[in-house]
């Protein structure tokens, strides 16, 4: 049986994709610059996506009878169209760009495309942000969808094994971090983006999500003590003062934390339907944010002439919006039925 959306925290997800596109192309902008030492580490966000996506697979998945085709055909119809769609997006536009304006396509940029098409980039510190830069994550999810059968075996049989692999994981992927970033110079940049994109350092994320879901069932029916603006204030003061090791899962226990309050909770204001949309449309401002705006940095040169930079960013964020509704319309529900749909009787 199909469980019921928790629509507080697909609004969360609206948030979380806004704040990494802050991260990429705000920071700059009036009032947001007031706000800096948080929105400078909007690329955390990243990472509760990572926590919150175990947490909805566990949630989606546990109690439910399905092949393991008919399972990769469900996620495939969930990411894939659309992640194509923006790739083929960015690539198109720098092809152009190649023709008509002369900019050098070399081989790195091509073999990044390929790479980018079966979700290996990632795996590649070299490649790993070389088109569409923010498909590192897709790369990174994709892992976690070709594993999490496995995991949801151990989770529902050996549920005490699962919180040991989980918490060595953790334990593991974080210690080798930290001792990584402590001796980036930051004279590679491969060596960075091993550091901080190659998938294997994010499992952890993933398993932490998984827990919430016991948590969650654990706790739906005791929830007195769980206060999820307390918790989102202390995410954002943690997030503010955190160093650079937070990225990969370190604010993990928290997030768990602040996802359980929300999912038991469910705060009125979470469910206010703009604000749930918005979630639903998450996906597309994450993955159409660099193709949308390498468009709309040309078409409003033209349309408007040169903008001043508070414009040019928010009239960008209402048009990414905007697409991104459009995608979710005509291209991620409709094709998403399509693909569902294969092999039905």
């Amino acid at each position: 049986m199909k469980k019921q959306q928790i629509n507080a925290l697909t609004a969360t997800r609206g948030f979380a994709a806004l704040l990494i596109v802050i991260f990429h192309f705000g920071l700059e902008r009036f009032p947001i610059n007031v706000m800096q030492p948080f929105f400078t580490k909007g690329n955390i966000a990243v990472s509760y996506f990572f926590v919150l996506s175990g947490f909805i697979m566990c949630w989606t998945y546990q109690d439910r009878l399905i092949s393991y085709s008919d399972y990769i055909k469900r996620r495939v119809a969930r990411i894939v169209p659309l992640y194509w769609f923006a790739l083929a997006a960015y690539v198109a536009f720098f092809t152009w760009q190649h023709f008509h304006h002369a900019l050098a396509l070399d081989a790195d940029f091509r073999i990044a495309t390929l790479l980018n098409i079966v979700f290996l980039q990632a795996y590649f510190p070299h490649y790993a942000l070389l088109v569409n830069g923010p498909g590192w994550s897709l790369s990174v999810e994709m892992l976690f969808y070709l594993t999490f059968p496995f995991f949801l075996a151990i989770y529902n049989k050996h549920l005490r094994w699962f919180y040991v692999i989980t918490i060595t994981v953790f334990a593991l992927s974080q210690a080798l971090h930290i001792y990584f970033v402590l001796h980036d110079n930051g004279s590679n940049d491969s060596w960075h983006n091993f550091i901080y994109y190659h998938p294997l350092w994010h499992i952890n994320e993933f398993l932490f999500g998984m827990m919430v879901c016991h948590w969650f069932q654990l706790l739906k029916q005791r929830h007195q003590w769980l206060f999820p603006f307390l918790l989102f204030a202390l995410m954002v003061v943690t997030v503010m003062y955190a160093p650079p090791v937070f990225h990969n899962g370190l604010m993990a226990p928290l997030v768990l934390l602040f996802i359980i309050s929300v999912a038991v909770k469910q705060p009125r204001i979470l469910g206010w339907k703009p604000l749930v949309f918005l979630g639903e449309i998450s996906y597309g401002i994450y993955i159409l944010q660099f193709p949308v705006y390498a468009y709309w940095e040309k078409l409003s040169d033209k349309l408007f002439g040169d903008l001043n930079t508070n414009a040019f960013f928010y009239s960008y964020l209402i048009v990414l919006i905007v697409v991104s509704a459009i995608c979710y319309s005509v291209i991620e529900q409709p094709v998403r039925r399509k693909i569902n749909e294969l092999g039905k009787k």
